[in-house]
């Protein structure tokens, strides 16, 4: 049973209220800085479903209070819309578990399908849109009638909302990922990219060169956003391609982001979920400031020494506490496992979080006790 209450931590150091609050305490462990305790700030994704009613009813900054977490709103609204004239979406119900989007335009239509998984609740592409050279024009006529404006309704909303507490990660661009891994992920898929880039390298090439440019050119509208901190759902993993083709298509618009945003002094933090080890240097020479949802084997494989190696300490790193082990171990022996991620990042510009979603299975209590530890109560 979970009772909820309000309460403030505080640290005492030689009779003075050092507290931070959660936005500070996240800034200044990211930045380097002196802070009172480490920040915990977890990723809900996939779990939050699957909690208690009640637990639900109260929302998520209620749940992280209760946590003792420190608020970290990743892919908080993107404050740039994209707008295509002459393009309509629809949907199609094909099963319980089966769903067929179409997107027309005036020169074709695409057409793709999700499947839903009845464990995970979540849906994953069965059938990508792009399938031929043909549908790679259509989506190539798509990027080039697409125009981009800020819209900071959705922002305003959110930071009178949970955003006025911890830390608010805008989503820097309208198309959520690089060009590249857009590809990769929404638009052809891994196989049969490779294969379409053999036989049709000099259509692919044009194609990713007005969608980047695309992308550069909503960076600099998002970056006169309130928004310090930007993220896109980039799922950087040597899983999806080789770190060859990471170097070559990913890491120059990633780079582009970086130059954009410290032109305003922001900061562009790379959500990378997966398999790092090989390129995580080139990740971190891209100018990156943050990577986001580090995790060790099984879900990814790097450790927080190893990235810290990796990296030369240049970068801050947010994650350590890999899915698999947060759901399989038991809340008996789930501090020692959190003690150890605290002590490979002592030194390091670090925040605490279970890397990327978390499974569903892992118990609200198990967020408390991760509270707990940093607090200093466990």
């Amino acid at each position: 049973m979970i009772i909820w209450y309000n309460i403030k931590y505080l640290n005492i150091v030689e009779g003075k209220d050092v507290s931070m609050t959660s936005n500070e305490r996240i800034k200044a462990a990211l930045e380097g800085k002196e802070i009172d305790r480490m920040p915990w700030s977890p990723f809900l994704a996939y779990v939050w479903e699957n909690f208690p009613q009640d637990i639900q009813d109260k929302g998520m900054s209620e749940f992280l209070l209760w946590a003792g977490a420190d608020p970290m709103w990743r892919g908080s609204p993107c404050p740039v819309e994209a707008v295509t004239e002459k393009v309509t979406y629809r949907e199609e119900s094909v099963s319980s578990i089966e769903t067929r989007f179409y997107t027309e335009t005036p020169v074709g239509t695409l057409t793709h399908t999700n499947l839903k998984s009845s464990k995970g609740n979540t849906s994953f592409i069965f059938e990508h849109p792009v399938k031929n050279i043909e549908d790679l024009k259509i989506q190539q006529w798509i990027a080039e009638h697409t125009t981009l404006k800020m819209n900071l309704s959705y922002v305003d909303e959110h930071f009178k909302n949970d955003g006025k507490n911890g830390l608010s990660i805008g989503m820097l661009t309208p198309f959520n990922k690089t060009a590249f891994q857009s590809l990769v992920e929404y638009y052809i898929g891994t196989e049969e990219l490779i294969y379409m880039m053999m036989d049709y390298p000099e259509e692919i090439d044009e194609y990713l060169k007005i969608q980047v440019e695309l992308g550069l050119s909503a960076v600099k509208i998002a970056k006169e956003s309130p928004y310090e901190y930007f993220l896109t759902w980039e799922d950087s993993s040597t899983g999806n391609y080789s770190p060859s083709l990471y170097e070559k298509y990913i890491a120059p618009e990633i780079k582009g982001y970086c130059d954009i945003l410290k032109t305003e002094d922001k900061k562009y933090v790379q959500h990378a979920c997966g398999l790092l080890n090989d390129i995580l240097g080139i990740m971190t020479d891209s100018g990156i400031y943050c990577v986001e949802s580090l995790s060790s084997k099984p879900t990814g494989n790097t450790s927080v020494t190893d990235a810290r190696k990796l990296t030369d300490d240049k970068i801050a790193i947010i994650g350590g506490i890999e899915p698999v082990h947060f759901l399989e171990t038991s809340e008996e022996d789930l501090p020692a496992y959190v003690h150890s991620v605290l002590e490979e990042a002592k030194g390091s510009r670090f925040v605490l979080a279970n890397s990327d979603s978390c499974p569903p299975g892992v118990s609200p209590e198990k967020f408390r006790i991760v509270g707990d530890i940093v607090r200093g109560l466990k």
